[in-house]
């Protein structure tokens, strides 16, 4: 039932818990918001008096600002979730006591509960939108929230339709002891919630400490829009957009409260109504945000803007005229409606028009600074009027407020156009934040088409493009003319091919005659290209043009794309031709054959051309064959395509990619696994496929992190910075890496317990490395997520070799994080011994303890698939019983658990080999070449696992005393590191003038300019003075390792300088006396 109830509304299963928990917690805010709302405005109406609403309003927009700047200094010091269970808890208190105080006879409660009741919906309402933008990132945010709102509504839907039942039950005044119960629900949920989903990850003290900025007045608000307002109207216009509605809005809202007190005469026929009426109103708009979605698009954006104006100047002439229940219904229903179908979602297109700058300026004056004063304004006109005249005269003091927001949408209609195309020619105009609905809507006026064509018209390259492509989401009639026009003198290839691309189906015969112009002498690109567009405008008009070109053009990929084009009128006749293309030895033929065959959407290729996959290694049609089965849709297409995801080829990586779809986790990780590619393209690709993928599984993307490979760690950290991932899933993270430095600690500690030898150590430092870069991860992270900056610095310094600046940067982490992360993490960045360290670590965790046995650690190790670490405690094992553990108890060493056969066998193997070095005395163990790889200068920076890393591709060779390694002037492709012995660097061996360079002792190396220079020759030769033995790479293991280790092209240079300054120092001596050895 879950999956498809998360397949329907398009939900992921890593999010059905957190979107059930939220989606719960605003439904309790709803629900005891529409009781507590029924019961405050009939009790006040009824026990009160409606002839002291404008006072309270006063009094309320007064208490309105007040609060408002209080509780957001609140915000900046509690976590969301915590302050918003107090808030809920605070609420239900103090509701309580005004219900045990209502008996007493005192009516100023009706008053203060009616303000009470307004504050206590803004600021549940607020504090959850603030919890919920903490728990989910902007994509999710888009699927999710419209969704959530959805649960909102149910809830206010529920409490109304419930209303008078409950009424009719428990009495009136107990509606207040159910709203009680519904608060301490909602502040249990949140407890609940805090437990589940952790959303802080910095303490909301050091946030506001951090970012003081962010705290601005009235008056600051409006000092910072009065430069905006100078150079945009657009702005001029949004305030009195968002001015003059919250000065008519109360005044609606009276009127409203006293036409239905006057028609129901008793508290419970009154709450009825409130209860029937809301539910009915809340219904209509579940039922708009689930199906009718935004129905605005289709008149523009200002002639949308009109709608609500027009409405309310219909809603106070009603009143005027005929002040009772009917209309006061109407108003309320109509202006709710029109409000959150056309105005809201239309307003928030419009201040989508701003730049990004403006944009976070704008927004917090609107809705704050104008906010507060029209509402303060609206309710000041409403208390002079009390005692003067009937509230229907109102009418006659709302209507040229209303005239002129009527105005107002007129004013922008006019100037449109200029405001857009300002936007435009600045490019700052950020189209990716619009829907193409909302970009059609925008570009309705005609001026300000005609102006878009122009620009067009003179425009090359990209900007040509780009304006095409505006033109084409803007559904422009005459858009092929004027691209047409544009081919004809338009010199750029590539801008020629992608205006092709975007001419629609209706071209003319226009179109024809200037393909046959451009295919006269043209580029394959341009024909195949031309082939292509005419066969998707219309087969039957360019049917000649495209037989023309099978016939005649002497590129086989354009004549294949002419061939899939005419394929489905003669397919006997065309598929002759494909299976002979198909079957040829010239690459280039069979290339066009799979081109053809691609397109031709016929299954009956799909089982040809995946034949062909397995056995063709031509990287061109390897490429072709991926693009052609995806266009066939071919079943399983990730299974086939998987492979190549890994293909030496880029181009066939790259379609690849293409084929390949983001489903599930495993998919997922295929992806993140490319960001480790060579090529950058690869990797950028690799990124916007994750980016962009219907599946997302952040939890997943910060989880792997933990990879070793650097590339793809690196990778992993500029997609999380680009894809908003939430500190729920960062804190989670955090804290399953604390645990795991925690257990290498463990694990560090129990090898140590072993008596002393170099293997033993070896091991401890490669737990200990493991364990620094899990804490290195965990602050890059940090870095990420802490918008401050604070982070950057406090990384930095707790790197720094300055004891006095990483104390002071680990004192500051402290300050920064929140406390439930910071009693687990700081302690691994303090100076304690290992074993305080491990105190604080079982505290909290429940962390593994191991006997001082070998054969524990070794089945944790392997149940953990850490073959390095099983591989040297093995090591350390077989020294401890004199080598003499047989199968049997190795095969004990393996932790059977759950894993697979594969899983034991690979951890068997590891050890297999272990034992084969062994027997073979004069060939060096695993530790031995990562002892003598860890002297060698430009190795000297790697960590263990990755010398091992390194150890498992080299060669081992051993040459004797004047045997020559390398000769000058041949051509070789190796490196060569020096572990045991000395070797001379000799220029012109073998004749009279050999010259001796350099020597070259163990750690050391030699041979790196070959592989640095594509074709370079051996510059000099190398002989062996002693009995030599070396540890070999190949030029693409060694490329591969500078990739992912760049520290040690750093290592190169620095030993390359010091090479050339001593050869420079011995060439100039060279005159003078003997050349000395190299020191």
């Amino acid at each position: 039932m879950t999956k498809y109830l998360s397949r329907w509304l398009n939900i992921y299963k890593n999010e059905i818990s957190l979107f059930l928990w939220t989606a719960a917690l605003l439904f309790i805010i709803r629900t005891c918001g529409i009781y507590l709302n029924n019961f405050t405005e009939t009790a006040f109406l009824k026990r009160y008096g409606i002839e002291y609403l404008p006072i309270v309003n006063m009094l309320n927009a007064v208490a309105t600002f007040l609060i408002m700047g209080v509780i957001t200094g609140f915000i900046g010091r509690f976590s969301g979730a915590r302050l918003l269970n107090y808030l809920f808890l605070f609420c239900g208190a103090s509701v309580a006591v005004i219900r045990v105080i209502i008996p007493l006879g005192y009516d100023l409660v009706y008053p203060l509960l009616f303000m009470l009741k307004s504050q206590y919906e803004v600021l549940l309402a607020l504090l959850f939108w603030n919890l919920a933008n903490d728990l989910f990132n902007t994509r999710q945010s888009k699927r999710l929230f419209p969704l959530i709102s959805a649960g909102g509504i149910s809830g206010q839907i529920l409490g109304s339709f419930s209303t008078p039942f409950i009424v009719r039950a428990i009495t009136i005044d107990n509606l207040l002891t159910v709203y009680l119960a519904i608060t301490l629900l909602g502040a249990l949920v949140v407890t609940l919630m805090r437990r589940r989903f952790p959303s802080l990850l910095f303490s909301t003290t050091a946030r506001a400490k951090a970012s003081p900025r962010n705290k601005n007045s009235m008056t600051g608000e409006i000092k910072k829009i009065i430069p905006l307002i100078k150079t945009s109207p657009l702005i001029i216009l949004m305030i009195l957009l968002t001015f003059i509605p919250n000065v008519v809005i109360p005044i609606m809202n009276y009127q409203f409260n006293f036409a239905i007190n006057d028609q129901f005469a008793t508290e419970t026929k009154l709450i009825e109504f409130f209860g029937y009426f809301r539910g009915v109103l809340n219904t209509i708009s579940l039922v708009i945000l689930l199906f009718v979605g935004r129905i605005y698009g289709r008149w523009g954006l200002p002639v949308a803007l009109m709608f609500h104006p027009l409405n309310y100047m219909f809603v106070f002439i009603a009143f005027f005229l005929r002040f009772d229940a009917f209309t006061a219904i109407y108003a309320r229903m109509s202006s709710n409606i029109i409000r959150s179908t056309i105005n809201i979602p239309t307003m928030a297109v419009l201040t989508g028009l701003f730049p990004e700058t403006y944009r976070n300026i704008v927004r917090p004056f609107l809705r704050g600074t104008v906010v507060r004063i029209a509402l303060f304004l609206g309710s000041g006109l409403i208390l002079l009027s009390t005692g003067l005249f009937h509230p229907r005269y109102l009418s006659l003091i709302a209507l040229p407020f209303v005239m002129v927001w009527v105005i107002t949408p007129f004013i922008l209609k006019k100037r449109y156009s200029r405001i857009l195309l300002d936007l435009i020619s600045q490019k700052t105009f950020d189209f990716k934040s619009f829907e193409s609905k909302e970009i059609i809507q925008l570009f309705k006026d005609r001026v300000l088409r005609d102006h878009l064509k122009n620009v067009f018209a003179s425009s090359h390259g990209e900007d040509c493009l780009w304006y095409a492509r505006l033109m084409q989401s803007l559904g422009l009639p005459d858009l092929d003319a004027l691209i047409l026009e544009k081919l004809e003198n338009e010199a750029d290839l590539s801008t020629r091919i992608g205006l092709l691309d975007l001419l629609s189906t209706t071209a003319d015969k226009k179109a024809l005659d200037l393909f046959n112009r451009l295919s006269v002498s043209a580029p394959q690109e341009l024909s195949t290209a031309l082939v292509r567009t005419a066969g998707r405008l219309s087969r039957n008009d360019f049917l000649d043009f495209i037989q023309h070109q099978f016939e005649t053009s002497p590129h086989p990929e354009t004549r294949a794309y002419a061939v899939a084009e005419l394929f489905d009128l003669h397919p006997e006749k065309y598929q002759e031709t494909i299976h002979k293309w198909l079957e040829s030895k010239d690459p280039a033929e069979r290339k066009a054959g799979v081109v053809a065959a691609g397109r031709t959407r016929q299954d009956a290729y799909i089982a040809w051309l995946k034949e062909i996959l397995s056995v063709e290694k031509d990287a061109a049609i390897i490429a072709e064959l991926l693009i052609g089965l995806r266009r066939l849709k071919a079943p399983d297409l990730n299974r086939l395509v998987r492979p190549f995801l890994t293909h030496p080829d880029e181009s066939v990586r790259l379609n690849a990619m293409d084929a390949f779809d983001i489903n599930d986790d495993a998919s997922l990780r295929r992806f993140v696994i490319l960001l480790g590619d060579h090529s950058d393209l690869v990797v950028k690709k690799a990124k916007e496929k994750i980016i962009n993928a219907d599946y997302q599984n952040s939890q997943l993307l910060v989880k792997l992190l933990s990879t070793p490979k650097r590339r793809i760690r690196e990778g992993l950290f500029s997609l999380i910075e680009k894809m908003e991932i939430k500190d729920i899933d960062t804190v989670q993270y955090a804290n399953r890496q604390i645990e795991k430095c925690y257990t290498h600690l463990a694990e560090s500690l129990a090898v140590s317990r072993f008596p002393a030898s170099p293997i033993r150590d070896l091991l401890v430092q490669h737990l200990n490395e493991k364990k620094d870069l899990r804490i290195n991860n965990i602050l890059r992270i940090l870095s990420i997520m802490d918008t401050s900056g604070r982070m950057k610095l406090i990384y930095r310094g707790i790197y720094s070799f300055d004891a006095h600046q990483k104390g002071n940067s680990v004192e500051a982490l402290d300050n920064l994080l929140e406390k439930s992360l910071t009693r687990v993490f700081i302690p691994l960045l303090e100076d304690m011994s290992p074993g305080q360290q491990m105190s604080v670590g079982r505290k909290y965790f429940d962390l593994p303890v191991f006997p001082d046995q070998p054969e524990a650690l070794a089945a944790h190790f392997s149940e953990k698939r850490d073959w390095l670490s099983l591989a040297l405690i093995y090591y350390i094992s077989n020294k401890l019983s004199s080598g003499n553990i047989n199968r049997e108890t190795r095969v004990s060493m393996i932790q059977p658990g759950e894993d697979s056969v594969s899983e034991k066998n690979a951890a068997l193997n590891v050890i297999d080999s272990i034992i084969g070095e062994m027997k073979m005395n004069d060939m060096l163990t695993l530790p031995d070449k990562i002892f003598q790889l860890r002297k060698v200068e430009i190795l000297k920076d790697l960590s263990v696992s990755e010398l091992a890393a390194v150890a498992a591709i080299a060669e081992e060779q051993d040459f004797s005393k004047g045997d020559i390694v390398i000769r000058e002037g041949e051509m070789s492709q190796v490196l060569y590191l020096v572990i045991e012995g000395e070797t001379s660097v000799i220029k012109n061996l073998g004749t009279d003038q050999e010259i001796e360079l350099a020597r070259i002792h163990s750690n050391d190396y030699f041979g790196e300019m070959a592989l640095l220079e594509d074709g370079r020759s051996r510059s000099a030769s190398i002989r062996a003075e002693k009995d030599s033995r070396f540890l070999t790479l190949h030029k693409q293991e060694l490329l591969d390792i500078i990739d992912e280790y760049p520290k040690i092209a750093l290592n190169f240079c620095r030993v390359l300088a010091r090479r050339l300054r001593i050869l420079d120092e011995k060439t100039s001596k060279l005159e003078y006396g003997p050349i000395t050895e190299k020191k």
